[in-house]
């Protein structure tokens, strides 16, 4: 349980590991790192300090590691205080609120010169975690704010071990790319359309010929350097966006020297191999089938045709199952997402039937009402891969809780669900071409 007391200002140090930003050297950095990310919350901020004074009613979350009190929830609020209150003088400050800095008096600095803390000790690190990843209240500038998507990616990978290749690119691209001011760098450290970027390099893979997402961006900078540093750059202004990543005609990628569609491999024969005969005479080779690219529509009919759905309670499962094969995705992409919801759904349930009796995850809610799909989903994701601790089986479903679970997901349960409810929302064949296998292996893992 937590101390609450008051501390100064002064004895608090600001998070230097604070998910919002990158790992900061000290606190004058740190500081500008939150100004850069919304300066406009901030300076709002100091102003409503400067107005009312600090609320005595709002904690600080406070770690005491042993050596330090560190801020864990409340960096920003802190930060504006030391700021007001002269403890770091190297920040750039508006000059209309320096004159009402000037003009405080010595009784206001006095009564906020120290502020409620929480302080929680160091065994109680992963409880103040917890406390921290919860989603911050709305309200207005002067209020807290809710974490970006970079932060929760953040959050995800140094806390969770969760794969974030988009969040890894964007690290890269602040530290090594050129054509970026220090402004945006630090801005864009804190808020950065990362889905928008995670999407655009899922695309850009068989365009560059990577194995695989994860080896874009291994070898950036090594590869590819100038092509990616311009749509990591396009995308931070915006001038690159899903109304461009999903557009049909012109393809996005053109205007980065891309051709339209990605060359096709195939596995081909040794030059040496003896070439089947029309009679199959003896000595003669059967020809193997091609192998397509992933975002072929062929290959995701293969993989279909080949899903064998096992398990007690799925007759209606393989009933749909038959109908979705039956589907050329390219001719009726809606008809074939609508299959593919109500396949996800129906598996999940039956999932969760399957392992009640052994604790397992549960369809319902305490009060027996149904669970959001997306919750279950993660439920199950967290049960096959034991709590993140089987790692081959976290490699194998990342990229399905990945795309299902993103609001802005192609194949998410949001946009499964924005195709039944909303008048103007669709899907392209082409993404269900490419994204299809992000999403296929947590199907087979709840059908096998």
């Amino acid at each position: 349980m937590p101390n609450s007391k008051h501390e100064s200002v002064a004895s608090l140090h600001l998070d230097l590991k604070n998910f919002r930003t990158v790992h900061q050297p000290d606190e004058e950095h740190a500081i500008n790192a939150l100004i850069g990310i919304e300066p406009d919350r901030f300076w709002a901020l100091m102003e409503s300090l400067l107005d009312d004074g600090y609320s005595p009613t709002e904690n600080i979350i406070v770690l005491d590691n042993s050596q330090q009190l560190v801020v864990k929830e409340g960096n920003r609020r802190i930060a504006a205080l030391k700021l007001i209150l002269g403890l770091q003088k190297n920040i750039e400050v508006p000059e209309n609120i320096q004159q009402r800095i000037r003009a405080l008096s010595a009784g206001w600095k006095k009564e906020n010169s120290d502020v409620p803390c929480a302080v929680y000790n160091r065994s109680e690190t992963a409880l103040v975690d917890r406390l921290v990843s919860r989603t911050h209240a709305k309200g207005e500038k002067a209020g807290r704010t809710d974490w970006t998507a970079v932060a929760r990616a953040r959050y995800g990978r140094d806390q969770n071990n969760a794969s974030e290749l988009g969040l890894d690119l964007l690290e890269k691209y602040l530290s090594l790319g050129k054509n970026r001011s220090t402004q945006q760098a630090e801005r864009w450290a804190g808020d950065y359309p990362l889905t928008v970027l995670d999407e655009a390099i899922q695309k850009l893979t068989p365009h560059l010929t990577f194995k695989s997402v994860s080896d874009l961006v291994a070898q950036y900078p090594a590869k590819n350097k100038r092509l990616l540093d311009q749509i990591l750059y396009d995308i931070g202004i915006s001038h690159l966006g899903f109304k461009e990543l999903r557009a049909g005609t012109p393809f996005w990628g053109t205007a980065y020297g891309l051709q339209s569609k990605p060359q096709a491999t195939q596995t081909q024969a040794g030059s040496g191999a003896a070439k089947p005969t029309a009679s199959g005479g003896a000595g003669a080779k059967k020809a193997q089938a091609p192998t397509h690219a992933s975002n072929d529509p062929k290959s995701v009919r293969k993989a279909l045709k080949e899903f064998k759905v096992r398990g007690k309670g799925r007759e209606k499962i393989v009933t749909l199952v038959n109908e979705i094969k039956s589907l050329r995705h390219e001719e009726y992409p809606h008809a074939f997402c609508f299959l593919l919801r109500s396949i996800f759904e129906l598996s999940a349930k039956a999932y969760c039937s399957d392992h009640k009796k052994s604790g397992g995850p549960s369809a319902q809610k305490s009060d027996g009402s149904d669970k959001k799909l997306v919750d279950v989903l993660r439920d199950i994701t967290k049960h096959r891969t034991h709590n993140g601790a089987d790692k081959a089986k976290v490699k194998l479903l990342h990229g399905a809780m990945t795309e299902l679970g993103k609001p802005n997901g192609i194949l998410s349960v949001t946009s499964f669900n924005q195709l039944i409810h909303s008048p103007s929302f669709s899907i392209s064949p082409s993404d269900i071409s490419l994204l299809f296998w992000n999403v296929f292996p947590l199907l087979e893992e709840m059908n096998g």
